[in-house]
């Protein structure tokens, strides 16, 4: 292992050496090949000349060392020579630096005399040579970066890097005339290179580049032992090279990021500035994916509401009607048939026995008092479903998709409506006041339907508020109170104020209650969305503010400031 190693790096002095010293051990390896150099001036000559047979003879070394030991030094430097390799590529951030040394380390590590570094593009379609690195002896290794467009060029074969950019596999050739559909290729028959080797760089599945490697002196230079170290190598210069190649466009755009260069160099900061962007993508990935969801669900709670509408109109509008204004001729038609008994009483004051068992039975009395008073109770009903019927039109205002005047106060009535049934006392609470105190108003122009749905979102939760404040171990208030305000602002604003008298919000609940998905209720109790909701309404669709001020054990306020005309 120590003969192999020392003949790679050129040390002929130790190879004589330990040749000489250890001749029993080196008679199965050489097999009968001694070497007879003497290092002194006369023989400088000959080390240059015997290099590249003592580079090959460390190939069969290197083989025979493999098969005749399970656990081979020269293994261990092979791992060493990876890791080492490893830590060199992945420690460049500039992308210069990591190109200069992804190409030395690749010619040191494959035993080519050519090496060239093709990049990707963008697209992912369009390839340009990068770089470009040539040996004329086993040290002498020279770097030249290029930027030339890969189908214009003579530098190398086209077909076969378009073979291995389509396959994006590996493709080895230890000897170019057995491989005849590549021998046309115009720069193959110009250079006659005995071994090539192509490996595309791959990084989650994205293709990155392609390094193409050459050997012109001999035929299988590359072994399946050096392409194992490729491979490792390539796949860390892949992971290098993206993260290079982003650092030098961020670098591009902002020149003041240069005096930091020195600082994104170190592994530690590189890598935790990769965190925190990919951190950052996420973040912005997870806020967009929550738009969307609370616009599908707004978009879904009003076509629901819409439906619901629409099902109450026709199933419910119409037979009510039908009731409703039938029960004014029944009421007649019922008084006219009380009259005429009180008539036939009159006429026939001396009925038979079975009439008067029969109005014994009937009461007749309680039936010409409590009848007239049944048909009124029907009738008022009647009008209360018909009241609560367009509330619901006036809330939904399905059918009106555009902005035009309404009556603000008109909505935050059909609200109020809708949640009469929670505002009644109950066995935790009394009954919640409403107190309103509106202005005098012009119609304000506007998205009815979902200003109402604003109202709906901020009333249920101040209804929340006070049933929660009434259930926990304080002293449940006696008088719950929800205080609504409407006034005239500057610059032609309306402001609606919406107040409770509960237990309020913490500063550090406050900052949170218009994200998206941010609940303080019990699970299954609330969604996250109503207030998000709520503030999209009112900001991005009427261009107004919404605002909230609490204090805990005062109450909370919520603010709407819309203009009066958009």
């Amino acid at each position: 292992d120590a003969y192999y190693c020392y003949v790679r790096w050129g040390a002929l002095a130790k190879v004589y050496d330990l040749q000489k010293r250890y001749p029993q051990l080196f008679v199965p390896t050489i097999q009968q090949e001694e070497l007879s150099y003497s290092y002194n001036d006369k023989n400088l000559p000959e080390l240059g000349l015997h290099l590249s047979t003592l580079s090959n003879k460390s190939t069969l070394v290197t083989n025979e060392t493999v098969i005749g030991s399970n656990t081979s030094i020269s293994d261990m430097l092979d791992l060493g020579t990876v890791i080492k390799a490893s830590q060199a590529v992945s420690g460049e951030i500039e992308l210069e630096a990591l190109l200069s040394t992804l190409m030395e380390v690749v010619m040191e590590n494959a035993g080519a005399s050519k090496c060239v570094l093709i990049l990707s593009e963008a697209n992912n379609l369009d390839l340009t040579i990068a770089a470009i690195s040539s040996a004329s002896t086993f040290r002498d290794t020279n770097t030249e970066f290029l930027s030339i467009p890969f189908e214009s060029s003579d530098i190398v074969p086209i077909s076969l890097i378009n073979y291995v950019k389509r396959t994006q596999e590996i493709l080895v050739i230890d000897d170019i005339k057995d491989k005849a559909y590549f021998a046309v290729d115009n720069y193959i028959n110009r250079e006659e290179p005995k071994s090539i080797l192509c490996i595309p760089m791959l990084n989650q599945g994205k293709l990155l580049g392609l390094i193409y490697l050459e050997n012109n002196l001999t035929t299988g230079a590359f072994t399946r032992d050096r392409l194992e170290v490729l491979k490792l190598l390539t796949i860390q210069a892949a992971i290098s090279l993206e993260n290079a190649i982003l650092y030098n466009n961020l670098a591009k755009a902002n020149e003041q990021l240069e005096e930091y260069s020195h600082i994104l160099e170190e592994k530690v900061v590189v890598r935790t500035a990769e965190l925190n962007e990919k951190n950052q993508h996420l973040q912005e990935a997870l806020e967009e994916l929550q738009s969307t969801q609370s616009k599908l669900i707004q978009s879904e709670k009003m076509s629901s509401l819409g439906q619901m509408v629409a099902g109450i109109a026709h199933e419910i509008n119409n037979p009510i009607n039908f009731i409703h204004g039938n029960i004014t001729h029944a009421s007649d038609y019922v008084q006219q048939l009380l009259d005429l008994i009180n008539i036939y009483q009159q006429q026939y004051p001396h009925p038979s026995t079975i009439v008067e068992q029969k109005i014994e039975e009937m009461d007749i009395e309680f039936l010409r008092k409590d009848l007239p008073r049944v048909l009124d109770s029907m009738k008022v009903g009647s009008s209360r479903i018909r009241t609560i019927i367009l509330s619901l039109r006036n809330f939904s205002r399905l059918d009106e998709s555009e902005m035009k005047p309404v009556n603000i106060h008109e909505g935050i009535d059909s609200t109020l409506m809708i949640l009469q049934h929670r505002l009644k006392e109950n066995n935790n609470r009394a009954e919640i006041e409403v107190f309103k105190e509106y202005a005098q108003l012009p119609d304000i122009i506007c998205y009815a339907g979902q200003l109402n749905q604003v109202f709906m979102n901020i009333l249920s939760n101040a209804i929340d508020a006070l049933e929660e404040y009434n259930n926990g171990e304080d002293s449940p208030r006696k008088n719950p109170q929800i205080r609504i305000r409407t006034e005239l602002g500057e610059v032609n604003t309306l402001k609606i104020r919406i107040a409770d008298n509960g237990y309020g919000m913490t500063a550090q609940v406050q900052q949170k209650i218009f994200d998206p998905f941010f609940t303080t209720k019990a699970v299954g109790s609330g969604t996250g969305l109503g207030l998000s909701i709520s503030y999209q309404v009112v900001v991005d669709k009427h261009k107004g503010q919404l605002s909230c001020e609490s204090t805990p054990g005062k109450g909370t306020e919520f603010v709407i400031e819309i203009p009066m005309q958009q």
